[in-house]
């Protein structure tokens, strides 16, 4: 019986495992460092960078150096890579231990197509990927999400589809993204997250993340509205209702531009269904001088125990 069961997710800030220099280089053996020492049982990520072809090549390079796998055997006997390709350069995937029990038939990826994922100053976000597990005997659902930077409704509207892609199956689900938007949950009637654009001068890139952006000043405010559309659609942020302390996952990186006006945010996150939130037994943002020198994201962990996860309904009956 599985005591502890680590879920986490982490932007590996443009992975390629074929750097253009020593210091990229160190970087990225970082990025591997880093995981490996969460050692987690699933793991979303974001930000593979490769050209579409080379993107289930790319999480199969990243499962043997940190241990983990990213194959699913679907039908007739194919494999196919946990990683959903994203418009241009960058993927999302999911890897998790050798060991536990994929279910091929919950595997879905859905690609900018579908999302409408359009490149930011030429780069390209990948979209979603879903994939079930079987669990201390029972079915759960990860998935693996990276919102649009940029335009506020395109990533409403986004929020709204990934929330039918994941909540679709029965069951337990887990979503680990970068979500690029700040937290709508509340806590004691104020919000978990709190605003990070008040009290900072109005610049251009804030129309991407704040209401009444012709109104600079004081009047601009973080525009909420994906997340609350996942509380109200019933995934809920860990954090949040687990009511750990609040802790930002972006604002160390000396070149984000977010950094440099001093602007830190929680956007990496764990949503959930409300059934998980009473297996969670510890949630945790990834905060060490390795990972503060690996990506301009910190992981976040959450650990589950298994036990305490819903049972599968029972089939029949007299």
């Amino acid at each position: 019986m599985i005591k502890r069961l680590r879920f986490a997710t982490y932007n590996l800030l443009d992975l390629t495992l074929t750097p253009d220099s020593a210091q990229e280089g160190e970087r990225q053996r970082q990025v591997i460092q880093t995981i490996r020492a969460i050692k987690p049982d699933v793991i979303a990520v974001q930000e593979l960078k490769c050209p579409p072809g080379r993107a289930g090549r790319l999480v199969a390079e990243v499962g043997e150096l940190t241990g983990l796998t990213a194959t699913v055997q679907e039908s007739a006997g194919r494999a196919a890579h946990a990683v959903a390709v994203g418009d241009q350069t960058l993927h999302v995937a999911l890897l998790w231990r050798p060991g536990l029990t994929p279910l091929p038939e919950t595997f879905r990826t859905y690609s900018p197509a579908v999302h409408h994922h359009g490149g930011w100053r030429g780069v390209g976000y990948g979209s979603l990927v879903r994939l079930g597990f079987v669990v201390a005997g029972r079915p759960v659902t990860f998935a693996s999400y990276h919102a649009p930077a940029c335009g506020r409704h395109r990533r409403l509207d986004q929020a709204e589809t990934v929330l039918a892609a994941v909540t679709g199956p029965a069951g337990p689900v887990l979503v680990g993204s970068d979500f690029n938007a700040v937290g709508a949950a509340r806590v004691n009637g104020d919000f978990y997250d709190p605003d990070p654009y008040t009290g900072h001068p109005w610049w251009p890139d804030l129309v991407h993340q704040c209401h009444e952006p012709t109104h600079p000043g004081t009047s601009h405010r973080a525009d909420r509205r994906p997340a609350a559309v996942w509380e109200a659609g019933g995934l809920y942020d860990v954090a949040a209702h687990t009511r750990r302390s609040w802790q930002a996952t972006t604002g160390h990186w000396p070149s984000c531009p977010y950094s440099v006006r001093g602007i830190a945010r929680r956007i990496d996150m764990v949503h959930a269904s409300k059934p998980v939130l009473r297996a969670v037994s510890g949630v945790a943002v990834v905060d060490t001088p390795v990972s503060r020198a690996a990506s301009d994201h910190l992981p976040v962990v959450v650990d589950l125990d298994p036990a305490a996860l819903p049972a599968p309904p029972a089939v029949g009956g007299s």
